[in-house]
C-alpha cells in the first residue's frame, strides 16, 4: 500500500510539472537591424561563458579551412548539460575532421544557448543546451 502511494505521488508530480515546463510560444515578430541584441544579464536563460572555455581567434586566413558545427543535448543541471554537449561536439568535430581528411583542428567562436526543458521537483531540472563552435585547420 505504501509503495503504491509513493508511486502515485511521483506520477502526479511528473504530470503536473510537465505541463508547466512547456516552452513559451515563439516570437513571431521579425528582428530589426537597428535593435541591439539583449544583454546576457537581461535574459534569464542566457548562460555566461567562462573565459577559459572561449577561445577568441582572428577570422580565417587564406588557405585555412573552417567549419561551424552545432550540437544540442538534454541533461539534468545546466553545467552538466554544457559539459556533456561540449564533449559530444568535440567527438563530432573529430569525426568530421577524419571524414574531410583535414589535419589538427583549432576551436574558436563558441556560443552557448540553454533553455529549461523539463522541471521535475524530485529529480531536478533538465536543460536543453545548444553549443556551436568554429573549427579550423591549415
Amino acid at each position: 500500500m505504501m509503495r503504491r502511494t509513493v508511486v502515485g505521488i511521483l506520477f502526479f508530480a511528473l504530470l503536473s510539472t510537465a505541463a508547466m515546463a512547456q516552452a513559451p510560444a515563439p516570437n513571431t515578430q521579425a528582428p530589426t537591424a537597428t535593435a541591439p541584441p539583449p544583454s546576457p544579464a537581461a535574459t534569464p536563460a542566457a548562460t555566461p561563458i567562462p573565459a577559459a572555455a572561449t577561445v577568441v581567434k582572428a577570422p580565417a586566413k587564406a588557405g585555412e579551412k573552417c567549419m561551424r558545427l552545432p550540437l544540442s543535448d538534454i541533461a539534468f543541471g545546466r553545467d552538466e548539460t554544457i559539459a556533456q554537449t561540449r564533449m559530444r561536439l568535440g567527438e563530432y568535430a573529430e569525426a568530421e575532421r577524419r571524414k574531410r581528411g583535414w589535419g589538427a583542428l583549432t576551436r574558436s567562436r563558441e556560443t552557448i544557448e540553454c533553455e529549461v526543458y523539463l522541471v521535475l521537483p524530485v529529480l531536478g531540472t533538465e536543460y536543453k543546451c545548444l553549443v556551436t563552435a568554429t573549427y579550423c585547420t591549415k
